[in-house]
Formats: C-alpha cells, structure tokens, sequence
C-alpha cells in the first residue's frame, strides 16, 4: 500500500507490566480512498525483553551496505518476511518492480522479487548493479502459496503493466476473489503453476542453473529467455524446442554473477514456520544470522526480538498489509482448495524436489537439509487433507 505520512511525535504514554514506560510513536496514515487509520511502530529496544517499533528508513546511501535479496515464489509471505527484518533493523525493503517511485536509484538492505518467473524481474538500476550481496530463500506449501498468488493477481486485477499494478497497489492484501473466479483459474493455470512452483526452488537452490520448466533437464540460455519472456509460449513449442537441443551443458544465468555475489541463498525460512508461535522468533533467526554484523546493518539486541515479532505478527502492527488482511473480505483462505488429482500432482512435485535435495550429493549443505525439512511437513499436511478427500 502506498502510505503518506502526515503527522508525527510522541502521543501515548503507558506502563508495562514491569512499571517501565515506554513511549509509542503515533501517526496518521492516508489510504488511497482518502481514509485515515493510526499505524504505530515498535523497534526501539527498552530493555527485559520490551521494545518499541519505528517505521524503517532508508538505508544510508554513501555507506558500505550488505545488500539482500528476498526470493519467493509469489504468494508466500515474503512482506510478512521482509517486515521482521525491517522491524529488527529499521531499514526499508523494496522490491525488484520499483512500484515505489521513490526508490527508484537508490539502494536498499532489503530487496525482494519473484524471478525468474514473469511477475519477477531484475530491474536494478544501473547504479547499483552490484548491490545484492546475498540471497535469502524464503518458502510456502504450494497448496496455499497457490491460492495466495491468484488472491495477489486478483487485487491488482491481472495487471500486465508497471503503471496499473502502482495504481492498484492499495488493494493488495485486502480481499480474496469469489471462489468460482479462484476455480477458473485454477483449473486453467494449475499444471504449469505447480511446475512453475518447484522450477523456481530449483534455480535458486541450484545457483541459478538454467532448467527446463516442462522436463527439469538443463537447458540454454536462448530457451531459458523464452522461459521467462513475459510473451508465453505454448508448452507444445517449449518441449519441441527442449527436445530439439539434445544434451546440454550446464549454464548459469549471468545474473548470478554480475548483479549478485552468488544466486545460491545464504538462509532458508518457511512463512508456515515464521508466523507459527513456537517457531515464529527462531525462524526469523535464520535471516538474522547471515545479515547480523555485517556493514550498514544493525540490528536490535537479541533479547528484544521476540517481543519485534510478537508485535508484528500476534499484535498486527507494522506499516502495510499482509496475508491476514485479506480475512477483511471474501471467503475464507480455507475454501480455496483443489481437486484430489491436483493434490495428488502437488504431492508428486513436492516429492521430487524432497527426494532431489535428500540425496548424497546435498548431505552436507544444512540449507537442504532445512529444505527437506519443510518439503516433508507439507507432504504430511497435505496427505491429511487428502484422506479427508476420499
């Protein structure tokens, strides 16, 4: 959401439990209907576990900055992601589409996109095309990031251009879709969404290794643009031309090394894990560890931390909409479900890449492990759903 500051100054005062006042900066928000709602901030650590959160800043633009980049296939909480990180450091996040036209040529702690997918992009300025130092891999149970992404589509009503995606920003993480719409889509989209799903996992799990969508084989660079061109080709034309290449080597995409340090991510965190109460602030911690310490980041002590997530996530503060927010309207994130077949086919993706990042050759990497880890938990809570089914 595109937010106006107005206001500003210290107007509450009130006392914790252990009688230690703490002050809670206040201000006026401006939607894009005109109405005026309070947003409160808390990262101001006050000691014995107690904090207070401040919107983030921009980072300091003629200072050394470890840069990082946020990656998620769409739909699976990375706002709620970069916003602990915000709320630990004070530094803003952006995102690779510069729907803020004010980050545009500026550099930011905190980057997020979506590529290689079609709603991803690497659109860095010139500037700064060396500015992400490390990527963050962040994941979801396709059987709800799925639903998630078509809820995002809907908001900004499958807007194709930059300039209608900024103007619609404002109802993103708002509403859900009618479930006929949901279904619609579903039916159309689900088998190239769900490879798509575990494509996406690959290439950055891979270091950027170029894969074909439809068969997992290594491919070109030149099959790879058509891949993630925005112009979608038919998948009949996509597995001829795969075919067509034969044996190919492995390639990187040049990205990886130009506009990164590696594409291989430093950390790994799930969004089921980060919101879940008893794993919420070790999760997060997973993030913390490879940014903390490191230049132009500072981040607030540990033993106020779990009081930044508490408030983010059990108490809702913070300074823009996220998955929860779209309880406000439409049916219930529940009702968005699938077909037994299609469950079965989630289950079969999801199984590839468990047994993939499982075997010998990823033994020692803990980031597959922790990977393996999260692909087993959604395996045995989608075979739940699934016995419920029959």
């Amino acid at each position: 959401m595109t937010y106006c500051l107005i206001g500003g100054g210290v107007c509450l005062i009130f006392l914790l439990s252990n009688f230690r006042t703490i002050k809670i900066n206040q201000y006026a928000v401006i939607g894009k209907e005109g109405t005026t709602h309070i947003e409160r901030s808390l990262s101001i650590d006050y000691g014995g576990g107690n904090c207070e959160w401040t919107p983030p800043r921009d980072a300091a633009q003629n200072e050394v900055l470890l840069a990082t980049l946020f990656v998620a296939f769409p739909g699976s909480g990375q706002r709620t992601a970069f916003m602990q990180l915000e709320g630990l450091t004070e530094l803003r996040a952006s995102d690779d589409q510069r729907i803020n036209p004010e980050s545009k040529g500026k550099k930011f702690a905190f980057m997020k996109t979506n590529y290689p997918l079609h709603d991803g992009t690497w659109w860095f300025d010139d500037a700064f095309d060396d500015q992400m130092n490390q990527a963050i891999l962040l994941v979801r149970n396709p059987r709800w990031s799925l639903p998630a992404y078509h809820d995002l589509l809907y908001e900004i009503e499958f807007s194709t251009s930059w300039t209608r995606s900024y103007e619609l920003q404002y109802q993103t993480y708002t509403k859900r879709p009618p479930l006929e719409d949901w279904i619609k889509w579903r039916d159309l989209r689900f088998d190239i969404e769900i490879q798509k799903w575990g494509w996406f996992l690959d290439f950055w799990m891979e270091g950027g290794l170029l894969r074909d969508i439809y068969t997992n084989e290594l491919t070109t660079p030149d099959h790879f643009g058509r891949l993630i061109d925005s112009v979608m080709y038919g998948k009949s034309e996509l597995l001829a031309e795969q075919q067509f290449l034969g044996d190919v080597s492995g390639y990187t995409d040049g990205k990886c090394s130009k506009n990164i340090t590696s594409c291989q991510p430093m950390a790994i965190a799930s969004y089921e894990r980060i919101i879940d109460p008893e794993t919420g602030p070790s999760e997060v911690d997973n993030f913390v560890s490879v940014i903390e310490g490191k230049p132009g980041i500072n981040i607030i002590a540990p033993e106020a931390r779990e009081c930044v997530w508490r408030e983010l996530i059990e108490n809702e503060k913070g300074n823009a909409h996220t998955i929860p927010d779209r309880d406000q309207e439409g049916p219930a994130e529940e009702m968005f479900g699938f077909e037994l077949d299609q469950m079965y086919a989630i289950q079969e993706e999801i199984t590839r890449l468990r047994d993939k990042y499982s075997s010998v050759e990823w033994a020692d990497q803990p980031i597959a492990q922790s990977l393996v880890n999260y692909l087993n938990s959604y395996l045995a809570e989608n075979d739940y759903e699934i016995v419920g089914m029959l």
